[in-house]
């Protein structure tokens, strides 16, 4: 992240921080630990440049990805760009996943080119997907410290990101949950445009969700900030973001593109 852009992040961080009680102290330590803890597993940024001027979609663990509407979308888009069946529109297509929708994702046959992950999701799946080709963007908060410790030498090919300040090899994109961070992370490496597919944040909690989530109420104030937090990226970036859900479980995102229900 330019410093520019850290300077801008980082009082959004100090107000999520203070309006959820999170231990600042403890978030710059796990991103210690997860720096340690990469080793040689670490692989190079220009990984991400592929994201440059592609189609990126940005898979969430909304419920709405249990709709089969919508993961038949995702797997015609797959299959119209990947396989070139539209000759006219040659623009790549990269798929970021949000944790938990990777479950999903393998369940379709798809294997997403990078998973953002605070390491909540199935982990039998995050570590199925990174060994058979998915680049692992993992997080360092407060509350993974110890599934950093057991986890993290497990996978190879890790890019480690924090929401506090970025190290060496640590970086710091924007973005506080798995969802909004793979947005930030899209918007960062100039995607042409960004169409959001299980983002679901005014619906219930999905079922690729998190699966044991201990306090609901503090689930849904950080799937607010999230929302908030895309708007706000909606407002400044040049990228075209385009909010896909389902009849079902529509959320409307205010200043994307476009929201469309299907």
């Amino acid at each position: 992240m330019l410093l520019l852009k850290f300077n801008s992040w980082y009082p959004n961080y100090f107000t999520i921080a203070k309006y959820l009680g999170l231990n600042v102290e403890k978030d710059l330590f796990s991103a210690f630990c997860l720096s340690d803890h990469i080793g040689k597993n670490f692989v190079n940024l220009r990984s991400l440049d592929r994201i440059t001027n592609s189609r990126t979609l940005v898979i969430g663990a909304g419920p709405s990805i249990e709709d089969q509407k919508v993961q038949n979308y995702i797997l015609k888009d797959c299959e119209r760009y990947r396989k070139g069946s539209n000759k006219l529109n040659s623009s790549q297509l990269v798929i970021l996943v949000a944790d938990g929708a990777t479950e999903l994702l393998l369940e379709l046959g798809i294997i997403p080119d990078f998973i953002i992950s605070d390491l909540d999701g199935n982990y039998e799946s995050l570590i199925s997907a990174n060994e058979k080709g998915s680049i692992m963007v993992l997080h360092a908060h407060g509350d993974n410290i110890q599934k950093i410790k057991s986890s993290v030498p497990h996978f190879k090919n890790i890019i480690g990101t924090t929401q506090t300040f970025p190290l060496t090899n640590i970086f710091n994109f924007g973005g506080f949950t798995d969802g909004d961070r793979c947005v930030f992370l899209a918007e960062e490496f100039l995607a042409k445009e960004i169409v959001l597919v299980g983002m679901d944040f005014d619906s219930r909690i999905g079922h690729y969700s998190k699966k044991k989530i201990l306090d609901s109420t503090f689930k849904r104030k950080k799937l607010l900030i999230a929302k908030q937090l895309i708007q706000s990226l909606s407002k400044q970036t040049i990228c075209e973001i385009v909010n896909i859900s389902s009849s079902n479980y529509g959320s409307s995102i205010y200043g994307v593109t476009k929201n469309i229900i299907i």
